[in-house]
């Protein structure tokens, strides 16, 4: 066998191998942060809740590229204290979410309602944020 086989070979065919082998390995780019939409319908900015009264959590996430989950937190805004926490780990492009917590609490509590979106499994989420109030 020749030693300089490789001299045969047409320039632009070694080219086009190691184009194609590059682009083969190339990593998907992440949802941007700005590309998911956070709409918290329930509860609304300042509302208040009764003591034993059900607190409806309403809110749609959504993107142009697959999310991986979702998250849900009622937090004290005096120490964040979670009260409330739901998740779920589904790769979708748009979430509905509809839970109820029960205001249980005896003293008056400013509350904040905050709705994650994951964009992918390394950490990355954003969120939104509504406060409200919980009477005794």
């Amino acid at each position: 066998m020749n030693r300089f086989w490789f001299r045969r070979w047409p320039l632009g065919a070694l080219l086009m191998f190691a184009v194609m082998a590059l682009s083969s390995c190339h990593k998907h780019e992440d949802t941007a942060a700005g590309e998911v939409t956070i709409e918290i319908k329930s509860p609304r900015e300042g509302q208040q809740f009764h003591q034993s009264e059900q607190v409806a959590i309403d809110a749609i996430i959504s993107s142009k590229e697959t999310l991986h989950g979702w998250a849900v937190e009622i937090r004290r805004k005096s120490d964040g204290t979670v009260l409330f926490a739901k998740d779920d780990h589904d790769h979708k492009r748009s979430y509905t979410i509809s839970l109820t917590w029960q205001n249980n609490l005896t003293e008056h509590t400013d509350l904040i309602l905050e709705v994650f979106a994951q964009i992918d499994h390394d950490g990355k989420k954003v969120s939104k944020k509504v406060a409200f109030h919980a009477h005794p």
